[in-house]
């Protein structure tokens, strides 16, 4: 059996996820699925005193086990990654837990994605994760292409060339 690494998610794909109402298809994903306890202090401590309704579904995935809450990264590695690149707490842990764990990334930052990549780390972000919902049978065509228009209609914004990538990638 090959294990997959893990994709250590950060606010952007993990608020874009509950949005669409994808959260509790990700249980399926035979990869580990890790929340920084930095971006769980901004989606679901800061999201429930807001009373973002996201917060609840990222609670309630966590619960379940489809998500799994990461340890806290590690302070050195944290503070050199926050120094160097000029990045907030949160985004500097989700890319050293993914180091960590060997993992992917989840972002779409593109700040966090730059880094990434400058730091030798693999990255993907939303789009990559519903194409991986379709690529593992969990979602259907149809249901990958409602869910990505779900979400561009709940404010996630993309370029008209990722938008016409992903309609590629989902099959049109």
């Amino acid at each position: 059996m090959v294990v997959l690494p893990p994709i250590v998610f950060d606010s952007t794909v993990l608020i874009n996820l509950a949005k669409a109402r994808l959260l509790e298809s990700l249980r399926n994903l035979p990869e580990a699925l890790i929340v920084p306890r930095e971006i769980h202090g901004e989606t679901v401590v800061e999201g429930q005193r807001l009373a973002h309704p996201d917060a609840q579904a990222i609670v309630a995935a966590l619960e379940a086990g489809i998500l799994r809450l990461g340890g806290k990264a590690p302070a050195v590695g944290l503070e050199r990654l926050r120094r160097r690149h000029r990045l907030r707490v949160a985004d500097a842990s989700v890319l050293v837990l993914a180091r960590q764990h060997g993992g992917l990334v989840g972002s779409d930052d593109a700040k966090v994605r730059n880094v990434a990549a400058v730091e030798g780390l693999a990255c993907g972000g939303t789009g990559y994760v519903l194409a991986r919902l379709l690529r593992t049978g969990i979602l259907t065509q149809r249901e990958a292409r409602t869910h990505l228009d779900r979400m561009i209609a709940k404010g996630w914004w993309v370029t008209v060339e990722t938008y016409s990538r992903l309609l590629e990638e989902l099959g049109r």
